[in-house]
């Protein structure tokens, strides 16, 4: 069964699923969102698809769709059972199917394509390979003394900004500098000890996976990302075994690569949407809406 969360999840950050063209070929995408990431954040680029007369598809992760305090207690094995759902979802609707992951959602794309072993290709989008700061490798022993990270805190001024970014991301109508919300910010914004654990339990099994993957693969990262840095796309690049695979850099490009507020988004959409028909057998042209 697919996730139901018993906590609250505004309308926009819930699992979507988009019908492609009836009378095509059923070609279905698969996209997985990342750590502390929703359906909100590919939902605009899922609609560019499914225009093109694709099946798309999108789960929520357990633990996700709200503030990160509901990480607490939900294991990284949640994620991957969320993921092999979602994909035997795609398949049974389609009869060739394309996966598209974000940050920590590569690596749930890479373990369902091992896994189920027929996934056409897959289009990543800022990649994780390795922690952002090294600190976070000693979560695991934290985790038993510490139970919350308090980001809003931290003196790194990129931390401060994703923690904006991602306040405002939930609920654009916060005036995040008043007074009132400032108080309310450490209840907001802190993160268990024991999700980010979790965080890094996913990245160390994507280390296992990238040398398997051997499917046609096109990754997408941008230079100014503070949480997946380039060199992150750059060793995955490497290790993947299959030939057809192609590394795409942008300047001036962060995280959230495929968002329209990004002005490269049109770019990224285009080029996965071309990635995909080409990767289709030679007799099934797919039905443009």
């Amino acid at each position: 069964m697919p996730f139901q969360p018993d906590y609250d999840v505004h309308e926009d950050r819930l699992p979507y699923t988009l019908q492609g063209d009836p009378d095509g070929r059923r070609v279905g995408v698969l996209v997985l969102h990342g750590f502390m990431g929703s359906p909100l954040s590919s939902r605009p680029m899922a609609e560019y698809l499914n225009a093109e007369g694709l099946f798309v598809h999108c789960p929520l992760l357990p633990g996700h769709g709200n503030y990160p305090g509901k990480l607490r207690g939900v294991s990284h094995r949640a994620w991957l059972a969320e993921a092999e759902e979602a994909y035997r979802f795609t398949k049974s609707a389609c009869d060739d199917l394309f996966i598209i992951g974000h940050s920590m959602g590569n690596i749930l794309g890479a373990h369902v394509a091992l896994k189920f072993g027929d996934a056409r290709g897959m289009a990543m989008l800022a990649p994780i390979y390795d922690v952002p700061d090294p600190r976070l490798r000693y979560v695991k022993y934290a985790r038993f003394f510490l139970p919350w990270y308090y980001p809003h805190k931290s003196k790194r001024e990129s931390m401060q900004h994703l923690v904006r970014e991602r306040v405002l991301d939930f609920d654009p109508t916060i005036d995040y500098d008043s007074p009132e919300f400032q108080a309310q910010l450490p209840q907001v914004s802190r993160v268990p000890i024991s999700g980010m654990h979790e965080m890094v339990c996913m990245i160390e099994k994507g280390r296992a996976l990238w040398p398997k993957l051997d499917i046609p693969a096109r990754i997408f990262a941008g230079e100014d990302d503070n949480a997946a840095p380039p060199e992150n796309a750059r060793r995955i690049f490497a290790l993947l075994p299959t030939q057809d695979k192609e590394l795409t850099v942008f300047p001036d490009v962060g995280h959230e690569l495929m968002r329209p507020f990004e002005p490269i988004h049109a770019t990224i959409w285009e080029s996965i949407a071309a990635f995909i028909k080409k990767h289709l057998p030679q007799d099934q042209a797919l039905a443009t809406a």
